[in-house]
């Protein structure tokens, strides 16, 4: 395998290029100057870094803003939603943009939907480092709380989405990000979502959701577990304002699932107090403070097998916000050095990288 290749548990590619009219067939550069969404913030994804960098295979989301996040300032029937039907068409716009990118850029992008289909990838990958080749989208679907009938998992499922993340903001299956008013619990109505995830095949990504109802979907899911996206909460200390990443129980618990972690190299996700737009200096946040959390999960752990990288670009932030050394994804084997610095050695940071989820892709692709 390349010594550079990495796998990225979560990229919002979808949802930044129907909204933001982002193009990752070209360049993070390019993107950065023909961005037309709200938002400030430079794209830190293209076609170019992720060769660059490595990035072999990605966890593509399907990202559907939902009616109490303000939509964003739009109504735009690709990302954003209002009722059940709604949230259907949006999902299915997005995995056609999933369908036209690896369609019309072979090249480029390859869709994963088996365990054929992610071989390919990887093998690619092996036995010809150093030369470009097709980046995998596996297809994450974060946030269900829109989900028009549990009929619609096996359409989705036959669509390509491997992952889901049941809640975003929360609410209907459990207490999410967002919740308020109602207890952290598991709710019934989302341990029969669990159920039917789990006899379609589904990968569960308990991101976003509360610690409390993350143990109790680890305690109840049967299938393969994973958080592609969170920090640790010890980390960020009691001023962290809400409840977003995950305490020692909860990740112990991911742990003893042989689940994954992948951390989020964001920096308001890694210091508590971060100001956006430039407003904090960028050298507060840097690679070693991203270390940190991978660092924890591993001691957590007793092994290097439990961290991983789910990196939420372009999820409403960008450059600068993002650790010091970093400009765009292709930094991110850099991260190899700092983990060296620190005792890691070559199997650990392969694990980090790529290893770790691959082999819940192993598990789960059939």
């Amino acid at each position: 395998m390349n010594k550079t290749f990495i796998i990225d548990s979560h990229e919002d590619l979808a949802y930044e290029s129907l909204y933001g009219g982002f193009d990752y067939t070209r360049s993070a550069a390019d993107n950065r100057k023909y961005y037309t969404g709200p938002e400030k913030f430079g794209c830190t994804i293209g076609w170019p870094e992720l060769q660059e960098g490595g990035v072999g295979i990605v966890f593509g989301t399907v990202f559907i803003a939902p009616p109490d996040d303000g939509n964003k300032g739009q109504k735009n029937r690709e990302t954003t939603y209002i009722t059940d039907e709604d949230f259907h068409a949006a999902v299915c716009a997005q995995l056609d943009f999933y369908d036209r990118l690896a369609g019309e850029h072979p090249d480029q992008f390859r869709r994963i939907f088996s365990r054929t289909d992610y071989d390919a990838v990887v093998k690619n990958w092996s036995e010809q480092p150093g030369s470009e080749h097709p980046v995998g989208l596996v297809t994450l679907l974060e946030g269900t709380e829109g989900l028009r009938s549990f009929d619609d998992l096996s359409r989705y499922y036959e669509r390509g989405i491997r992952l889901i993340g049941p809640v975003w903001a929360g609410g209907r299956w459990c207490a999410g990000t967002k919740s308020r008013d109602m207890k952290d619990a598991l709710t019934d109505e989302g341990k029969t979502l669990l159920r039917k995830m789990s006899a379609q095949g589904f990968i569960l990504d308990i991101s976003h959701m509360k610690n409390r109802s993350a143990m109790d979907s680890l305690d109840y899911y049967d299938g393969v577990t994973a958080a592609s996206h969170a920090n640790c909460n010890v980390l960020l200390g009691d001023d962290f304002p809400v409840e977003r990443h995950f305490n020692d129980e909860t990740i112990r618990m991911l742990i003893e699932h042989d689940g994954v972690m992948g951390v989020v190299p964001y920096n308001y996700f890694l210091r508590t107090g971060w100001e956006k737009n430039g407003v904090s200096p960028r050298n507060l946040v840097t690679l070693n403070t991203l270390a940190d959390h991978i660092d924890h999960i591993c001691q957590l752990a007793g092994h290097s097998r439990a961290a991983a990288i789910g990196t939420d670009f372009d999820g409403g932030f960008g450059y600068p916000d993002i650790p010091y050394e970093m400009n765009d994804i292709s930094d991110l084997p850099e991260l190899a050095g700092v983990l060296e610095n620190r005792g890691y050695k070559e199997e650990d940071i392969q694990n980090i990288f790529h290893r770790n989820w691959q082999r819940i892709l192993e598990r789960a692709l059939k």
